[in-house]
């Protein structure tokens, strides 16, 4: 058990002995936590925007990629100030899930929304997503050909395409500090492993001259 103790304590050692490395880890951190507020704050807006002018948009998806770009900096800050190494390898995963999933995410249905709301397009669809028959259609109709009839019968695609131009150049943003983050957290590691097992060999190179010593007494 005082074995284990002092493994966790060298262990929080070893990260603190990279104080510089760790100051730039905490402050990525807290520019994901920055991120994530300012994107929560213009997802919940294109959602405000869309029900107000009745129209159709992935409502919720950017909310729910937006905290995780929170949480992933509430992890980073944690496990800097409480050197935790297995809160700062989940701040590293966590980058690497906003770099492969949730920045894609949000750039993608921004972009449909801004595809949508530029070029005016319209969509109606003949079921419910609780009740999908056999024989059903989705049509998508696009341009300034569509009549009124038409238009009063479908419903308007998209958003401002403002606020979703922001939330990409957010981004692009957070992917740049979830890359930079990546690569700095990952050297962080590396090196205080390394600097762990040096401590760990330099402690045990005494024990096993020792335990010779009384080897060769005890003969």
């Amino acid at each position: 058990m005082v074995a284990e103790m002092d493994i966790v304590s060298e262990m929080r050692k070893s990260l603190n002995s990279a104080p510089r490395m760790v100051n730039h880890v905490k402050r990525l951190a807290e520019g994901h936590c920055l991120l994530g507020i300012i994107m929560l704050f213009f997802a919940a807006t294109a959602d405000y925007l869309s029900s107000r002018n009745n129209t159709i948009r992935l409502s919720g998806l950017e909310e729910c990629c937006s905290f995780y770009f929170l949480l992933t900096g509430i992890i980073g800050l944690a496990g800097c100030t409480t050197s935790r190494r297995g809160l700062v390898a989940a701040f590293l995963l966590m980058c690497l899930h906003s770099i492969f999933i949730f920045v894609p995410g949000i750039i993608i249905s921004s972009s449909f929304d801004i595809h949508f709301y530029q070029h005016e397009c319209w969509g109606e669809c003949d079921w419910h997503l609780l009740n999908i028959p056999n024989s059903s259609r989705c049509q998508i109709l696009c341009g300034e050909g569509l009549s009124v009839n038409q238009k009063s019968q479908m419903t308007r695609l998209g958003t401002d395409m403002r606020v979703d131009a922001v939330m990409i150049s957010l981004a692009i943003l957070e992917l740049l500090f979830s890359v930079l983050t990546v690569c700095v957290t990952a050297r962080l590691m590396i090196l205080s492993d390394s600097r762990l097992r040096d401590k760990v060999r330099s402690e045990m190179q005494p024990l096993n001259e020792v335990d010779r010593e009384k080897m060769d007494e005890s003969r």
